[in-house]
């Protein structure tokens, strides 16, 4: 019997499908440096970012250090005041099927709570997003130091949660090989595909596997 159900945050409860939101590995040219050396130095620092270990405007620093560019101050300042702001548009704005969805639920009694792989700026506005007062529980990577698909971050939703990974069911797009993360962990996971299908790139298949509506979420709790 499902107990709990544990979202993914961006492209499940949330999209940029329709949002301005410059890419992080796309910033070589106002830093002035070679994207292609950018986007290898970013490989390699943002799990650090991600993990709260080092923060997205020190990893722009470092990266352009070491690429022989010293950026200003400034510059930096606005490259991470610009990415929680659009991040923030996106916490803002809730999709009416996701609001009915969610409070169904939690008129089911269900306990509900999120895990993401973020940086700091991403979830900067997170207390003010509608969503926020609709979870038991929130897990950001870059504040527990654990991320996606490490098997101990579900283990900790669920401990905050007070529920047993088999009665919990995780619903997520699939990134960052999460689906897989949370079945090693013991949950029973789904594949989020309302908001990929509207991504071009995905080029989803009509009998692809997951959850094509987000109704489908209430069916598979039930």
């Amino acid at each position: 019997m499902i107990q709990a159900v544990v979202f993914d945050l961006f492209e499940t409860l949330v999209t940029e499908s329709t949002a301005v939101v410059q890419r992080a590995s796309a910033l070589a040219a106002r830093l002035g440096v070679s994207p292609e050396a950018y986007r290898r130095h970013w490989r390699s620092l943002r799990p650090n970012v991600v993990l709260g270990r080092c923060s997205f405007r020190d990893a722009l620093f470092q990266i352009a250090a070491q690429l022989g560019t010293t950026p200003a101050d400034s510059l930096l300042e606005q490259l991470s005041s610009e990415r929680a702001s659009e991040k923030a548009v996106v916490l803002r704005t809730i999709e009416p099927d996701v609001r009915r969805m969610l409070a169904v639920l939690r008129e089911k009694r269900l306990r509900l709570g999120l895990i993401t792989n973020c940086f700091r700026e991403d979830v900067a506005s997170w207390d003010r997003s509608p969503l926020r007062p609709l979870f038991d529980v929130t897990v950001f990577s870059c504040a527990v130091s654990l991320a996606k698909p490490d098997p101990k971050v579900y283990l900790l939703a669920c401990r905050e949660l007070g529920v047993s990974p088999s009665h919990t069911l995780y619903v997520g797009d699939g990134a960052d090989d999460e689906l897989a993360g949370a079945r090693t962990a013991g949950l029973s996971a789904h594949r989020a595909l309302w908001f990929l299908s509207r991504w071009p790139q995905f080029r989803l298949a009509p009998d692809a596997a997951g959850l094509w509506h987000i109704t489908d979420v209430l069916d598979v709790a039930a």
